[in-house]
């Protein structure tokens, strides 16, 4: 009964000071929201990551070129041909398939007096099967296709949707580089990614049509090798070989570094987080520190209320309250509002989470864990009034 009606005094000073209690509120809603957004943002990068690592291919090794220092500076140098690509196929134990491709950014493609820049992918036909790229409608590539360097080629969704708005592209000719090509198929959709950006705005032609047609230059831009086995080990032993074969074609003496990059699936998934671990730590921090503003606030707060109320304190110990009746009226109201700062901040946080996860074509989720982080907070900021609250 006596902790009922210390309670119920609580909740009247509480109603009846609604500044001070919005004061003490503000803080813990701020932690409480800013905690739930960040653990939001990181679900939703790991699913996006693991979707994008899942697209490229868990079994899938990407080499890239890779970047060199001459004369003090920094820059990115490509070595990688397809001779070396035809060297990784016979000499590597435990690959596949390899595939070279040949890649050309902001390329000017039109039709019908629309027009757009996108991405230009020289290829083969076993590309669409290591990346998991195939055609939705029409056709893709075939070896006909590369044998004759035909003007064919196969676009993504967003090309589709901004040159033919609602028309059906198959059949259709575009201009790709004031070059004529027919569309033979639309790719499957793959959605957006950190690391590569809009997959979709891409435009796929037969590798030797790239470079006899296009872009006509000697190295290629990535070779692809898709490894029998998509184990860590498997993995790491191919990586391994691959830059074995590669040191020993491009000269590069023990103590050199590699002319090129060989990228893991789960590098992959990690580029295609966006945001780095360091940053969503950083975040955290903030919602840490936040959560200790909050309990310095109810702490300053109530000690001024204490030094205030010692009339009306002093009364109810006359009229028979106890210290520990005191101390509780005292700490049901830091705890009414904290609780109230927590509600708060995970309505704030669910509706910054559910934003985010919109703006950044992320899925919107929480761990199991999270439900725990609004009661610590809530815990921590009501525990803060309970060392002023001795003073009564």
């Amino acid at each position: 009964m006596r902790r009922g009606r210390n309670c119920a005094a609580a909740l009247q000073v509480v109603s009846a000071l609604p500044m001070r209690t919005v004061l003490l509120a503000l803080p813990v809603a701020a932690s409480t929201a800013l905690a739930l957004a960040t653990l939001a943002i990181d679900h939703g990068l790991a699913a996006k990551a693991g979707e994008a690592a899942q697209s490229f291919g868990s079994d899938v090794i990407s080499l890239r070129p890779g970047v060199r220092v001459i004369a003090g500076k920094s820059g990115s140098v490509n070595t990688l041909t397809e001779d070396d690509a035809q060297a990784l196929r016979e000499r590597l134990r435990g690959a596949k398939n390899v595939v070279a491709t040949r890649i050309e950014d902001n390329v000017p493609t039109s039709f019908a007096g629309r027009s757009g820049v996108y991405r230009v992918f020289g290829v083969t036909p076993i590309w669409a099967d290591v990346r998991q790229f195939g055609a939705e409608r029409g056709q893709f590539l075939d070896q006909t296709d590369v044998d004759t360097s035909a003007r064919v080629c196969v676009i993504g969704q967003t090309v589709a949707r901004e040159l033919f708005a609602g028309q059906e592209p198959v059949g259709q000719e575009v201009s790709i580089n004031q070059v004529p090509f027919r569309v033979k198929g639309v790719l499957v959709s793959k959605g957006a990614s950190p690391a590569e950006g809009d997959r979709d705005a891409r435009i796929v032609v037969p590798i030797t049509t790239f470079y006899n047609r296009l872009y006509r230059r000697l190295f290629v831009d990535q070779i692809v090798i898709q490894a029998t086995s998509a184990s860590h080990e498997a993995l790491a032993r191919l990586q391994a070989q691959i830059q074995t074969i590669l040191r020993e074609r491009h000269h590069i003496s023990a103590g050199q570094t590699d002319d090129f990059t060989v990228r893991l699936p789960e590098k992959i998934a990690e580029e295609s987080r966006g945001l780095s671990r360091s940053v969503l730590l950083l975040l955290l921090g903030l919602a840490v520190i936040s959560a200790v503003v909050a309990a310095l606030v109810i702490a300053l707060v109530f000690q001024q209320a204490v030094r205030a109320r010692r009339g009306e304190i002093g009364t109810r110990r006359a009229l028979g309250a106890t210290p520990s009746d005191i101390l509780g009226q005292i700490w049901c109201e830091g705890l009414s509002a904290s609780v109230l700062g927590g509600v708060l901040g995970v309505i704030l946080g669910l509706v910054a989470a559910w934003a985010l996860a919109n703006w950044r074509q992320l899925a919107f989720g929480f761990d199991a864990v999270v439900a725990v982080v609004p009661l610590l907070l809530i815990l921590v900021a009501s525990l803060a009034g309970l060392f002023p609250a001795r003073e009564a």
